[in-house]
């Protein structure tokens, strides 16, 4: 698809959209989706955000059953569709985020009110969700843990009074077998409740390894949730502890080797590596909240998080040893949030206190073939980062008038890292043979970042925001260090100002939904590998200047009672300003696109209610998502291009008359199209190799509902 081609594709289905709307007037208008971005539940056409949601209709109608299946769902979300382990994920909106699994992420992802610091242990699937909701932009001023670029929130169902349950099985190709299961209700009546969810996933492995003489690529998880809520009838309390727990022991992501032409074998790798993970998570989250009165509350978090994960992998996808990482990461957490939110005719409000405390372990054996030596070599990095963080938040909307409205906000950060490096010698069996060098060092940084801006309501239906933002990311030390020097050298938080408008609207008797948002983001000090020829080293350090913007669209339109059609449009420019020394000395990136940052991203999707005359529903849905191409490397070299991808989906789904019985078939990447999600290229040694999205997959689930 050309870039010429993208707009006139796009007018043809608002065409048909507007078409429908006015060949069937009389029919319902859409729903009201409220969201609680702002600590308060509101309509999403007047949160002045950029904010997708989902709520629970939308994600059956669209089949999405996890955090990776929001890929292309968003205008301007970079999600991609394979990464490390299952577990794992990376993000990026609007040209920025973090590919490196082990670095805190640009994106905060938060499952209920637990946030997840990085990719590991950051894929979530879903069960019993509520909502899903995406928000595009820095959210210092509302959330605890700051973040540069935007915030994926993940919201379950709560216990209550009423008794809800469900079981779920499926099966599809590549011997997939689902399960979930829920049950939640009372346990003293009007007082104490609980709920227990698990999922159980597994899957025979999609990529064929001639090497070993297997199937690779393979998913083997569970997950599990509980929940135990006190919150009395009249009582002001209202006090919530969820324990949850993640288990993965599937294949690390196997590679794909290609030749110089990019030709590579689909769905094959030769790697001799067996592809080992053992992921155990576990988290612990105690919600107090107490309300003052009915425009008054106070909201206390407190939240413990843990993992531990050994992983194997191979780096080249070759049968040959080209670089084998034999890891473990550890992790441990704690969060103390303290918020006192405000609702009133004039005023509304949110403001906060929050505590971080970390503890990082990165014990990484690296195994490579080194073409000079013509010899395996071995080296051991051992880190630990400890963190400690505070923050003083707050966000506040005052209206002027009925109409206007003055949105202002402010955020105090402090942060102190502690960093201890090891690099030590090893031999192909991964034991100590010595001691490279040592290194010690501690920083702190403080970052004051201000919100301004309005909200207008030009009439009931169309709403009007503006914001100037200033958010960061925090600063850290490189886990990988080359030298003592390096180790020893911190890079400094990352810094972005965002100026935002948007119009939210709703029209044709509310049968027609269009929100647009236009941005442009200034990045100084962004963090990213490069070469410092002071240190004589490549590391992880800040380069300088970037920028981004562009435009989102979001429509949703009732064609009738029975079809809606949604249809999403990312233009996205992204460039490099000061980036010096991208890849060696003297060889800079200024003017180059930023990474994993495709011009334009378009997504579109049909949800049908058949009229078959059946006791029951059937209903059927498809989409389909495109993204022109990026580049995996700041110079975008031609041997670095993630070439532009099209996927579609499709589904349907019969529920019984009684509504107890819901039959699904789904079909994910209908075309078995397979493309490049990340690109790796090591020049010494020649090594080329992908890491490629999944094969088309076929499941057939039944679900009974209480």
């Amino acid at each position: 698809m050309s870039h010429a081609r993208v707009p006139s594709r796009l007018t043809l289905a608002a065409s048909l959209a507007l078409l429908g709307v006015y060949a069937h007037a009389d029919d319902t208008a859409l729903p009201v989706v409220n969201v609680t971005a702002e600590h308060r539940s509101e309509d999403l056409q007047k949160t002045p955000l950029a904010i997708s949601a989902f709520d629970e209709q939308t994600l059956d109608d669209k089949q999405i059953r996890s955090v990776r299946d929001l890929s292309g769902q968003v205008p301007n979300l970079t999600l991609s569709r394979q990464s490390i382990s299952y577990s794992a994920q990376t993000y990026g909106i609007r040209g920025i985020g973090e590919t490196d699994p082990i670095q805190e992420a640009a994106v905060a992802v938060y499952a209920d009110d637990l946030y997840i610091p990085r990719a590991i242990s950051s894929m979530l699937d879903f069960n019993d969700v509520e909502r899903v909701e995406v928000l595009r932009g820095p959210q210092g001023t509302l959330y605890g843990r700051n973040s540069s670029a935007g915030a994926i929130r993940v919201i379950t169902r709560d216990p209550n009074q009423q008794t809800r349950g469900f079981v779920e099985l499926g099966a599809g190709n590549y011997n997939a077998q689902n399960g979930r299961v829920l049950i939640s209700g009372p346990l003293v009546d009007n007082a104490l409740f609980a709920s227990f969810s698990a999922i159980r996933l597994s899957r025979d492995g999609t990529v064929s390894n001639p090497t070993r003489g297997k199937d690779v690529n393979n998913v083997d998880i569970q997950s599990y949730r509980g929940k135990l809520r006190y919150k009395p009838e009249d009582s002001p309390w209202d006090v919530q502890l969820t324990l949850a727990g993640t288990f993965d022991r599937g294949d690390t992501t196997s590679y794909s080797p290609f030749d110089a032409s990019g030709h590579f074998d689909k769905f094959k790798s030769y790697s001799s590596l067996d592809p080992k993970n053992r992921l155990d998570q576990g988290s612990s989250v105690l919600r107090a909240l107490y309300a003052i009165d009915d425009h008054l509350n106070v909201k206390s978090v407190t939240a413990w998080s843990s993992f531990n994960q050994p992983v194997d992998y191979d780096n080249s996808g070759q049968a040959a040893l080209i670089q084998n990482n034999l890891i473990l990461y550890k992790q441990n957490y704690a969060t103390q949030e303290f918020q006192l939110n405000g609702d009133y005719d004039a005023f509304s409000f949110s403001t906060g206190l929050y505590l971080y405390r970390e503890r990082f372990d990165a014990d990484r054996d690296n195994l490579t073939y080194s073409i000079p030596r013509n010899r395996v070599i071995g080296q051991g990095q051992y880190s630990t980062t400890n963190t400690e963080s505070y923050a003083l938040y707050g966000q506040g909307t005052y209206k002027i008038t009925p109409q206007l409205s003055l949105i202002a906000g402010l955020r105090f950060t402090r942060e102190h890292k502690n960093f201890e490096f090891t690099n030590y010698a090893i031999n192909t069996d991964r034991q100590i043979t010595g001691t490279n060098f040592a290194a010690e060092s501690s920083k702190s940084w403080q970052s004051t970042s201000p919100k301004l801006g309005f909200e207008y309501a030009w009439t009931p239906h169309l709403n009007q925001y503006a914001y100037v933002a200033k958010g960061f990311k925090a600063g850290g030390y490189d886990n990988r260090a080359p030298t003592r020097a390096a180790a020893e050298q911190a890079f400094s938080p990352e810094d972005v100002t965002t100026w935002e408008t948007g119009l939210k609207g709703d029209f044709f008797d509310q049968r027609l939904r269009a929100n647009v948002a236009l941005f442009y983001n200034d990045y100084k000090d962004l963090q990213t590998n490069a070469y410092d020829p002071a240190l004589g080293v490549s590391l992880r350090t800040n380069v300088g200047q970037a920028h981004t913007y562009g435009v989102e669209l979001e429509t949703l339109t009732a064609l009738s009672r029975d079809l809606q059609l949604t249809a999403n449009l990312g233009y996205l420019e992204s460039q490099y300003d000061d980036f010096q020394n991208a890849s060696g000395a003297g060889v800079d990136a200024n003017g180059k696109h930023l990474v994993f940052s495709p011009r334009w991203n378009a997504s579109v999707g049909l949800n049908y209610t058949i009229p078959a005359g059946l006791p029951g529903t059937w209903l059927a849905g498809t989409d389909a998502q495109f993204q022109t191409k990026s580049w995996a490397n700041a110079l975008n070299d031609d041997i670095q291009e993630v070439p532009q991808q099209t996927f579609w989906n499709a589904n349907t789904r019969y529920i019984s008359g009684d509504g107890h019985w819901t039959t699904t078939l789904a079909v994910k990447n209908l075309l078995d199209r397979a493309y490049p999600q990340s690109v790796g290229y090591v020049p010494s040694s020649g090594a080329r190799y992908y890491s490629v999205n999944d094969p088309r997959t076929v499941l057939l689930s039944v679900r009974y509902d209480l």
